[in-house]
């Protein structure tokens, strides 16, 4: 389901390792449940067949750096921890969360926990430990809910900059190489008349993905524009030739193919 994957790719994008689809062992499981894609545990409706409602969040090492600010890994405990507050805050984010599967002490030990709305809250023991397990509602299969949900940014704190968000944004633009692939094949929007009429690789950028960055930055961004502004050197060192080609109406792509090598260059 949407708002799963959304922050199984932001969780990844940090560090952590998520799974979604469910071993042998789930898909022949009786009743199949959420992570496979033809649960028959699905709440409050019936599930959608061939969508998953489950991801499984394992464990960092202790040493373990976020990919996007570089600063420790939250552990489960304080990542579940932020899940709970978050749902039961009503945050618009993590409504789509049927329940959740914890261990708020340490892993692989102490209490266990299921967090479930079904509707109201409730908490009951659970023996599903060594990892947090998501499994979500019915009804939100391809929701934009979770788009910019982030509980790693918001255990930071709400206290970033935008100065720190670009520089945050920056550093893993320019030393994350999965990122740096998946914004190379994005369909960077072309649109001249919306900054006067420019037609060069700048105005790319000012209307490139803004869900993309602001899921790097883990938070949202304050002034779109004028953040992608500052971004466009690091932006563009990523931005392929095809890339500008196919973003770029043929009557512009020399003017535009000029402006990148020149900036390159420099």
């Amino acid at each position: 389901m949407a708002p799963a994957r959304d922050l199984r790719d932001v969780l990844r994008r940090h560090g952590y390792t998520v799974y979604d689809i469910g071993n042998e062992a789930h898909m022949v499981h009786e009743p199949p449940e959420d992570h496979t894609p033809y649960s028959e545990t699905a709440y409050p409706g019936r599930s959608v067949y061939g969508v998953g409602y489950a991801i499984d969040i394992m464990p960092p090492k202790t040493s373990a750096r976020s990919k996007v600010d570089g600063l420790p890994l939250p552990s489960l405990q304080q990542l579940g921890a932020q899940l709970l507050a978050d749902r039961n805050g009503g945050v618009s984010g993590i409504r789509w969360l049927k329940y959740m599967n914890w261990e708020p002490e340490r892993n692989n030990g102490g209490l266990c926990y299921q967090e479930s709305w079904r509707p109201t809250y409730r908490r009951r023991s659970s023996s599903d430990r060594g990892h947090i397990h998501l499994s979500g509602l019915t009804g939100y299969e391809t929701s934009t809910i979770g788009s910019g949900y982030d509980p790693v940014a918001r255990i930071r704190g709400d206290d970033m900059s935008e100065a720190e968000i670009i520089a945050a944004v920056r550093k893993a633009i320019t030393t994350d190489r999965a990122i740096r692939e998946e914004l190379s094949r994005l369909p960077w929007a072309f649109k001249p008349a919306d900054h006067g009429g420019k037609t060069t690789a700048h105005a790319i950028v000012l209307n490139g993905h803004t869900r993309t960055l602001t899921a790097i930055a883990g938070r949202d961004l304050v002034d779109e524009q004028q953040v992608a502004a500052d971004l466009a050197p690091a932006l563009l060192a990523v931005l392929t030739p095809q890339a500008i080609a196919a973003a770029v109406p043929a009557e512009f792509a020399g003017q535009v193919a000029d402006e990148l090598a020149a900036r390159l260059a420099s």
